[in-house]
């Protein structure tokens, strides 16, 4: 019984601290959120790829629409593509010839993702 409720806790543990992970730049105050969209705004695709989440390949999106909207929820934003909000943590731009983070080119503190990829 005892094991069981360890194994219980720690598989709790490993889904929590996962979930930290897995919305890192998704929901930014408004002033983020207007710089991201400033820094997107010229971006005709972007790349969604999410390190921590265990992706081997990036995936291409073609950008029709680039939108800044309140979430709702207390004073947060999100930058929303193609009408579908993004975490800014695991998108990448065309910058200098090379895919760059979002986050980390606007200077977010995000960990476990790569700044650039390919």
């Amino acid at each position: 019984m005892i094991v069981k409720l360890r194994i219980f806790v720690f598989a709790a543990f490993l889904v929590s601290a996962f979930t930290l992970l897995a919305d890192q730049a998704a929901y930014i105050s408004k002033d983020e959120a207007m710089a991201a969209h400033a820094l997107l705004q010229k971006s005709t695709t972007i790349k969604s790829f999410c390190a921590p989440c265990g992706d081997h390949n990036s995936v291409l999106i073609p950008v029709k629409t680039i939108d800044v909207t309140y979430t709702n929820y207390q004073n947060y934003w999100e930058v929303q593509i193609n009408g579908k909000g993004i975490d800014l943590a695991y998108t990448y731009f065309l910058s200098n010839n090379k895919w760059r983070n979002v986050a980390i080119a606007m200077g977010l503190p995000v960990s476990g993702v790569p700044e650039f990829i390919e």
